[in-house]
């Protein structure tokens, strides 16, 4: 039995499948490895800021969960939904008070 990746979506179908897969998982290790200036170019092309994976996490979530201010703050900049819950119902500021990111937490804070 192949081990649960949660930012694998279904099964592809097609090459086309494959690559876009790859593509989004790519974005969701640049949201949990803080690469905001990779991240940068490709929100303005038009990748949807709210991107999730299947265990419902958002690109804010895993910046926000790995403690990473500046990509939190282009994410916000961008109009990601910092409301947003994922399948256990953390929130991206739920996940960076779990995480002691004290540096984020300010950005998601009312």
């Amino acid at each position: 039995m192949s081990e649960r990746n949660p930012d694998r979506p279904q099964q592809p179908e097609s090459q086309q499948d494959e690559d876009a897969i790859a593509f989004a998982q790519g974005l969701f290790e640049l949201a949990r490895n803080g690469g905001t200036q990779m991240l940068r170019p490709m929100l303005d092309a038009g990748v949807p800021v709210d991107m999730r994976t299947t265990n419902g996490d958002s690109l804010l979530m895993l910046a926000a969960g790995n403690g990473h201010a500046e990509t939190v703050q282009l994410l916000l900049e961008k109009g990601a939904n910092p409301e947003l819950q994922n399948a256990e119902g953390d929130t991206a500021l739920s996940l960076a008070r779990a995480a002691g990111a004290d540096n984020v937490i300010r950005h998601l804070e009312p």
